[in-house]
């Protein structure tokens, strides 16, 4: 690993360009897209205001290639009526060269959305990742491989406020500044531990995930946090009525739907309403943490109606609980699993001794969820070949089932 992380990091406020242009208008576009290399790497970012507003759209696109420089390109400018900007001659233009990003699947999402779409990925966290380190997050990155350290201020502010702040477009062009150099920082050093490959495959894995399988699933209530506390299929009716309106309101305001209402609310909502006659919730709800707010008493005859419809529904309607799918935490298998819990046990302790003779985030070669889809079912073929296979409708990456399939077969066999 670089020697810069024994030094102290140098402090970097502003960008190595200087001034850096904002792309606002369709002609400082078309001269951007003249300007690209269709042949050298591409550090793309991107600023979103999730924490504010309903949409997870990019309000701001940072680029950098060497040669050209740094860009900064406003989407809010650039949208046509549908509220969208259309970068896709851009990403024509790029299609060849290979994006860099830091953490890529938070800001794919809102690349594909405008039209950009990469075909060759390069991910400095996840390449973080793979080489073992601890803190993975940019501004260390740079520090350990670089010796700098970035001025950042202001990753949780509403990048949909126009006009943006110049102190704002600063910090944003350092996301970029340096991406390239610790890219081939991590080229270098993967290559030196054998991990080219490896990364190759996660790379890959990651635009399957966020770029090529972009459906968009139907039952999204069911993510609510909290929601695996209600048992009812009534009292999931109402959950699902309740976040649809709080869906649609949060769309309609362009606000984040937990500013409406919390999970957390919602979920004790649907518990409590899901018990009553429907001539109840009416008077009862403005009592019901989460609805006392002025844009919650505003709406309340549509809360109302819509926890109404559910209970009034017929119950064939109602959703049940997923099915099949073993949610326990391995922690609590040898309750009701003993025998699964075992070889829990076992297979963990291999992925560990893998994981730290490869200086890996034991995470990063098998999940927690991975291991346990594939060590709960009895009646699972736990040979290694068994294993390479359930591994492998997993989702588990080629190099890492050529790790841990050999190790945990070798374990389960001399239990």
């Amino acid at each position: 690993m670089a020697a810069a992380d024994a030094l102290s990091p140098v402090l970097i406020t502003t960008p190595r360009q200087g001034h850096v242009d904002v792309i606002a208008d369709a002609a400082s576009l078309r001269r951007l897209v003249d300007q690209i290399d269709t042949h050298l790497p591409v550090a793309v970012d991107a600023e979103r205001a999730q924490s504010y507003r309903y949409s997870s759209k990019a309000y701001l696109i940072q680029l950098r290639q060497e040669g050209i420089g740094t860009f900064l390109l406003d989407p809010v400018a650039l949208a046509g009526p549908d509220q969208l900007a259309d970068l896709s001659p851009l990403s024509d233009a790029l299609r060849d060269c290979e994006w860099v990003l830091h953490a890529a699947s938070q800001d794919l999402p809102c690349l594909v959305e405008v039209g950009m779409v990469p075909r060759h990925l390069f991910d400095t966290e996840l390449a973080g990742r793979l080489l073992g380190l601890d803190r993975v997050s940019l501004s260390p990155m740079l520090t350990t491989y670089l010796g700098i350290e970035l001025a950042k201020t202001h990753s949780a502010d509403d990048w949909s406020r126009r006009p943006l702040p110049q102190s704002w477009l600063t910090y944003a062009a350092l996301d970029v500044d340096y991406l390239l150099d610790l890219r081939q920082a991590t080229v270098t050093e993967l290559a030196q531990a054998g991990k080219t490959g490896w990364a190759e495959q996660e790379f890959d894995y990651v635009l399957s995930r966020f770029v090529t399988d972009l459906s968009d699933p139907t039952d999204r209530w069911r993510a609510t946090k909290g929601i695996g506390r209600l048992r009812r299929p009534r009292d999931l009716a109402v959950a699902q009525k309740l976040w649809e309106v709080r869906d649609d309101l949060a769309r309609e305001i362009d606000i984040a739907p937990r500013l409406i209402l919390t999970d957390n609310n919602l979920v004790g909502a649907a518990a409590t309403f899901g018990h009553m006659k429907p001539a109840a919730v009416h008077d009862s709800i403005a009592s019901q943490p989460g609805f006392t707010g002025r844009l919650a008493r505003r709406q309340r005859g549509r809360w109302v109606s819509a926890v109404d419809s559910a209970l009034e529904d017929d119950a064939s309607h109602w959703p049940n609980r997923p099915a099949a799918r073993n949610t326990t935490p391995p922690r609590l298998w040898g309750r009701t699993n003993p025998a699964a819990a075992g070889r829990w046990a076992l297979a963990r302790a291999a992925v560990i001794e893998m994981a730290e003779a490869h200086n890996l985030p034991v995470e990063n070669l098998a999940t927690v969820a991975t291991l346990s889809e594939v060590m709960w079912p009895d009646d699972g073929d736990f040979s290694e070949s068994g294993l390479r296979e359930a591994f492998a409708r997993a989702h588990a990456r080629p190099w890492q089932i050529e790790l841990i399939a050999p190790a945990i077969g070798k374990a389960l066999a001399g239990k």
